[in-house]
């Protein structure tokens, strides 16, 4: 990736709770400066996010940017008793936030990281304006659940310990394997991971955090219980393996405020596929003088949305983008971005609420949101 603002991206590093964190940081904290806080996925680390913040930076260059490598990722500090849980990982967002002297901040997650916004924003609603959630990993899909007693096994963490160190042709495959038919993969976009897994201890620490997932999960559905008041944009990609997409349907129904965006061609990496899409989306949201969402409301409307085909077992990306079947989505403020025919021509099916597309995002005339102003 080159970019003339790629070198204002910033490596640094700060110590929370005994705890050497490493991060990544574009522009400086300021009282009229929005800072966002970016969370990395499973495997990944902040290195994964660098396409999407250039982007964002150039969108608008006076937004606080900080990605942060959870504890046994990327840059930061890997030892034997680190806690995996969610609400460690949670805690520790929360606490470096304060290292950073940020009252309040906006916060986008991607994957686990998305969970772990979630938790953050469920314990700590008054600091977070507002999150922007990239394929969230949530209480209500359990497509994973296989894939995570495998790596239990012996078998899985001796697999485990090998991915590492397997050829750069078959990282390639399992790389593509989590991204759509329009991603656009190369070498490149491998290297964080294959960086990041190979570092000693990151292995470990994934599969302590795979032995926490369901718990993890148990404690952040009972903090969903009371729908979530802090506003949320979703961003999916359509042929979404690791978190299938028709699973936002009952994830929303726990979010009081939200919008949900659709990305046809795009698999479970969006930041990574479609960077300048998803900046744009999200630069957008944060930017809204005031929320202008309406209260989500299952019973208001019913509308078809295209949703990714039958998964089928591939060697190639993920599922193509011409869908096998559709779904029915009850709730309000649904886009889906592009279409069949024409994937560089917008189009949107909007449920409940009037919505005016533009090629980058929605204009929505709704009511503002009531206890959130920007």
């Amino acid at each position: 990736m080159s970019s003339p603002l790629l070198h204002l991206i910033q490596r640094r590093s700060i110590t929370v709770d005994g705890i050497r964190l490493a991060y990544l940081e574009h522009g400086v904290a300021a009282p009229k400066t929005p800072s966002l806080i970016i969370l990395h996925g499973l495997m990944g680390c902040a290195d994964t996010m660098t396409l999407m913040m250039v982007e964002l930076a150039a969108l608008n260059p006076q937004l606080h940017l900080l990605a942060l490598d959870f504890p046994g990722s990327g840059r930061s500090e890997r030892r034997l008793n680190l806690d995996a849980t969610m609400a460690f990982s949670a805690t520790l967002v929360e606490h470096f936030a304060d290292a950073l002297q940020l009252s309040e901040f906006f916060v986008l997650g991607h994957s686990h990281g998305g969970a772990v916004a979630l938790h953050l924003a469920a314990a700590q609603p008054a600091r977070i304006r507002s999150l922007s959630l990239l394929s969230p990993a949530h209480p209500w899909f359990d497509e994973g659940d296989p894939l995570i007693r495998f790596y239990l096994s012996l078998p899985g963490r001796l697999f485990a310990y090998t991915i590492p160190w397997y050829p750069r042709w078959m990282q390639m495959i399992g790389l593509r394997r989590m991204a759509g038919p329009s991603s656009l993969d190369t070498v490149e976009r491998l290297r964080p991971y294959r960086e990041n897994l190979r570092t000693p201890g990151t292995i470990r620490h994934l599969l302590h955090l795979l032995r926490t997932w369901h718990d993890d999960m148990a404690i952040l559905r009972r903090l969903l219980t009371a729908p979530l008041s802090t506003p949320a944009l979703l961003i999916w990609g359509e042929c979404d393996r690791a978190v299938p997409p028709i699973s936002v349907v009952e994830l929303r129904s726990h979010i009081r405020y939200s919008e949900l965006r659709i990305l046809p061609g795009v698999g479970h990496r969006p930041a990574e596929e479609n960077p300048h899409h998803v900046a744009s989306l999200v630069a957008e949201w944060i930017s809204r003088p005031s929320a202008t969402i309406a209260a989500y409301n299952p019973n208001s409307s019913v509308s078809q949305d295209r949703i990714a085909a039958l998964i089928t077992p591939s060697f190639d990306s993920g599922d193509p983008a011409t869908p096998a079947k559709k779904w029915s989505a009850p709730g309000t403020q649904t886009t889906l971005f592009g279409s069949a025919a024409d994937s560089s021509t917008p189009s949107s099916t909007a449920l409940g609420a009037k919505a005016s597309l533009s090629p980058i995002t929605n204009s929505f005339g709704t009511a503002p949101h009531p206890g959130k102003n920007r």
